[in-house]
């Protein structure tokens, strides 16, 4: 199947499981930048991806996704990703189990009919132009609880078209039909497959020459809510269009990083300021640098962090290692200066307010570095906020429990270096085939450990929520009803009053399985599926600002001196909490006509409940 990608976890007939997890194939795509009109380029071509802002100087994105990891180990670190979602992240209007058209990648008008370097000259077929680059179906290879995105299927297809400015037409040049990476390793020895076509013909040899990818798509027929949503990627990266050029030329000079930046934390890819130790820190920060040339070439590798006013504050030299050649054996860099280089500096993190630091790796390829710098460097941002975070904010894949049980529940490991209290969860759920998992219910729950497994539920919301849809990048902030006071290990999680598929944004690129818990029967199960759920906790009263959950109009509270007045509309019982989660104030309003006032409370933000509606927040100065 393409959008589910299901997991027995027993070795037991379908039949006797009562539940499963499932992903289904979903990513968050990025804003196309509009342009005014259109810029013509002339050769070389040369885009892989590595920086989404020179990428839109070169191409029409239409809804193709620039990115970073969509994919496992491109030629260079990026890519463009193709598949069935609009530039706005929902699936195209025309999505049915029919084929449909996707997404299409189109470059920038070309000087295809002369060559200005090192002087003006006429181009024509005789002058050897290839186009080239590498692509790789979705679904990732390997164990199949490690794959990422999701297969296009064989009468699903790859397309490249070329653009007759003469004849004002479109000719296909080049079509592949749908396939797993594996199948393409088992025939072809490579993941990754390299295309060169070259220019034939007098017509395309023109001013205003372009070239296009698209995709065709189609979904499956699965009739479980909430599952149907984003199929049949395809990556695209390193496109070469020139003259001079030979069959098979597959070479460049060109040292790159592959896999984006790592975090500096060992378990995360974020945390609250007030929770950090130097002990969070990893001790190794791996990185993974290609030689793409046919010869080993001598590289220096290096990082630096700053702070977040941009100021250095650290600098690491990992000096000159030879780098193998990719080709010959599939071979990166394993020399440990450069692959591994040790973090040996304890961030100076303010535990008062959030903090940032910055870590920018560098390559270069001898003294004066190769022809393609813009793959050399790669960076991230450590934030100290006020929120965990496993992954980093790009969801590969969607998480679901396929079960037929609808008390399904679901939970990720959390564990406090320092008292804290619980206030918000930052959530981010897929959009789907009609927001089909928009009316599933579910409470927002916290569980005590018992023994590496969620234990005793601590809290649980009174009213039931929905998967909302902000935004790109954009969580959805869920404030408690209550705040909660935690210390240790807490389970922060779902617990779902259907057996729809929820549909939660999943991170493939950073394995957080061992801290995944769900629970359909009697006992709580551990993930086996490689990845992080998009499930951030967030502690301290800033995370209850700016809240992001509708809420109702049943009552209002306002300030009055340093008293807080309830207005509610029908009679019902009144709390209000403080940020320990102590209830200060507990009675039942008598109408739309009765105010409920209570006892002066000290300076601080309160949470105030009446009756089923949901908590809102107020501060005494």
């Amino acid at each position: 199947m393409k959008q589910l990608l299901s997991i027995l976890l027993l070795l037991l007939p379908a039949a006797w499981l009562p539940a499963q997890e499932a992903l289904s194939s979903l990513r968050r795509p990025e804003a196309a930048a509009q342009k005014d009109g259109d810029m013509t380029l002339s050769l070389p071509f040369f885009d892989d991806f590595s920086n989404t802002r020179q990428s839109l100087l070169y191409w029409h994105p239409g809804g193709t996704f620039f990115n970073q990891g969509y994919a496992p180990l491109p030629p260079t670190i990026g890519m463009a990703t193709l598949d069935a979602f609009k530039a706005d992240g929902t699936l195209y209007p025309t999505a049915t189990g029919q084929l449909f058209t996707g997404d299409t990648l189109t470059s920038m008008p070309l000087r295809l009919d002369s060559v200005f370097q090192p002087y003006t000259r006429p181009l024509s077929p005789s002058d050897s132009v290839y186009l080239s680059f590498f692509y790789l179906p979705g679904g990732g290879y390997g164990n199949m609880w490690e794959r990422s995105g999701d297969p296009p299927e064989s009468q699903d297809s790859l397309i490249l078209e070329f653009f007759n400015p003469i004849l004002n037409d479109w000719a296909r040049v080049w079509v592949t039909p749908g396939t797993h990476p594996d199948s393409l390793h088992a025939r072809t020895g490579s993941y990754w497959q390299f295309v060169e076509i070259p220019l034939l013909d007098d017509r395309f040899f023109q001013p205003g020459f372009q070239f296009r990818f698209c995709n065709l798509c189609s979904l499956d027929n699965i009739n479980k809510n909430g599952i149907l949503s984003n199929a049949d990627q395809w990556n695209i990266d390193y496109v070469y269009l020139n003259h001079g050029r030979h069959h098979r030329d597959t070479a460049a000079r060109d040292v790159a990083f592959v896999n984006p930046a790592p975090s500096m934390l060992k378990h995360y890819q974020a945390m609250p300021a007030r929770q950090f130790t130097p002990a969070d820190l990893t001790d190794t920060l791996p990185v993974t640098i290609t030689n793409r040339f046919t010869q080993e070439l001598a590289t220096v590798y290096g990082y630096r962090i700053y702070d977040r006013l941009h100021q250095l504050m650290h600098s690491y030299d990992g000096g000159y290692e030879n780098t193998p050649v990719y080709w010959r054996a599939h071979s990166y860099q394993t020399s440990p200066a450069h692959a591994r280089p040790p973090l040996n500096y304890t961030l100076p993190v303010s535990h008062d307010s959030p903090d940032a630091f910055y870590i920018s790796h560098y390559l270069r390829e001898g003294v004066s570095g190769d022809p393609y710098p813009q793959n050399d460097t790669i960076s991230f941002t450590q934030t100290f906020d006020n929120y965990y975070a496993y992954d980093d904010g790009t969801p590969e894949n969607g998480y679901g429990i396929t079960s037929t049980n609808p008390a399904v529940r679901l939970a990720c490991r959390f564990t406090l270096n320092t008292e804290d209290t619980l206030t918000a969860l930052y959530l981010y759920f897929n959009h789907t085939l009609a927001d089909q998992n928009s009316s599933i219910r579910f409470y927002i729950t916290v569980w005590d450990d018992a023994d590496g497994h969620p234990g005793n539920i601590i809290y649980q919301d009174c009213d039931r929520r929905r998967p909302l849809f902000k935004g790109f990048n954009q969580y959805v902030r869920y404030v408690l009803d209550q705040p909660l006071v935690c210390n240790g290990t807490i389970y922060i999680g779902l617990e779902q009053t259907t057996a729809d598929y929820i549909n939660l944004g999943f991170d493939r690129n950073n394995n957080a399985s061992q801290h995944i818990f769900y629970l359909t029967g009697s006992e709580w199960q551990t993930s086996i599926l490689r990845g992080a759920l998009m499930l951030r906790p967030a502690f301290g009263h800033r995370a209850t600002l700016s809240i992001d959950t509708p809420h109702a109009d049943s009552f209002t509270v306002a300030l009055q001196g340093d008293r807080l007045v309830i207005h509610s509309d029908t009679p019902a019982p009144a709390s209000v909490y403080n940020l320990k989660g102590q209830k200060v104030y507990e009675n039942r309003t008598q109408g739309a006509a009765t105010h409920c006032t209570t006892q002066p409370l000290p300076a601080g933000l309160y949470l105030v409940r009446v009756g089923n509606a949901p908590a809102r927040k107020i501060i005494i100065p």
